[in-house]
């Protein structure tokens, strides 16, 4: 199969000894670009995560976790901001107790001050929390969303609902898109990928190939999968696709959605 440009929304910092590695696993199938995502909760790894960013040339573009919480956010996102590839923070809420602490007083305060200097959301949930990204959506319509890993169903144990119905409620904001990141780290071992499309076929028909991104969540895959079968079950879980729909999915929304062009 002829593939069109591909971007990587959802890859993790590479070390030193992985560096090298994981361009050639790019390189070998066809991906032209790269997003970073930080989501551990250290400003020591963000500072690492910024650092990698500024030294792979694959990256476009990066999204960091910083703490929205804090009062001295304005001066972090300064910070943060004079690494020309970051477009957005990274909050890793499925570690919050609280189902709705992305909509915490607090918290909306320091996403409001994100979403004024144009930087967009990565988010990663469990289902028990995608409530609060669609409150969060509509309270700021202005944030660009992602949604990782479409939400974290637990399709291991074959559980579409309330995940199905949360989803299904969320599509509607506009400003908000999924992920096809992480999939066969979800599923049971070995993983299928006509078990995978029975959560990515809801998605497609929900939020469409125009907020749809490949990621491949590396390296959580490395354990279960390679890179290319990560690639491909990704295809065939959400296809069959025209070529614009298959190129939205690989690039076209990513490159929108974090300014790439």
């Amino acid at each position: 199969m002829d593939l069109p440009p591909i971007v990587d929304a959802h890859r993790l910092p590479a070390t030193p000894d992985t560096a090298a590695g994981l361009a050639e696993l790019l390189a070998a199938s066809g991906v032209q670009r790269s997003v970073l995502i930080q989501p551990e909760p250290s400003d020591d790894a963000t500072s690492a995560g910024l650092d990698a960013a500024s030294h792979d040339d694959v990256v476009a573009a990066a999204a960091v976790w910083v703490d929205v919480t804090s009062r001295n956010l304005g001066k972090t996102l300064r910070q943060v901001e004079r690494n020309r590839k970051l477009r957005g923070i990274c909050l890793p809420a499925y570690r919050e107790a609280d189902n709705h602490w992305l909509t915490r007083p607090d918290v909306l305060q320091g996403l409001r001050e994100a979403a004024k200097r144009g930087l967009s959301l990565d988010v990663i949930v469990e289902p028990r929390q995608v409530p609060s990204v669609r409150d969060l959506a509509r309270t700021l319509p202005e944030l660009r969303i992602a949604v990782a890993h479409i939400g974290s169903p637990f399709i291991a144990r074959s559980e579409r609902e309330p995940w199905g119905v949360h989803m299904l409620n969320l599509a509607p904001c506009a400003n908000v898109s999924v992920k096809l990141s992480g999939l066969v780290t979800l599923d049971t071992e070995p993983w299928s990928t006509a078990h995978l499309r029975l959560f990515v076929e809801p998605m497609v028909r929900l939020f469409g190939y125009r907020r749809m991104m490949f990621g491949s969540d590396w390296p959580h895959h490395v354990s279960v999968a390679t890179y290319e079968q990560v690639l491909q079950a990704t295809i065939e879980a959400a296809g069959p696709m025209t070529d614009g729909q298959l190129a939205n999915v690989l690039g076209g929304t990513t490159s929108a959605f974090y300014r790439l062009d």
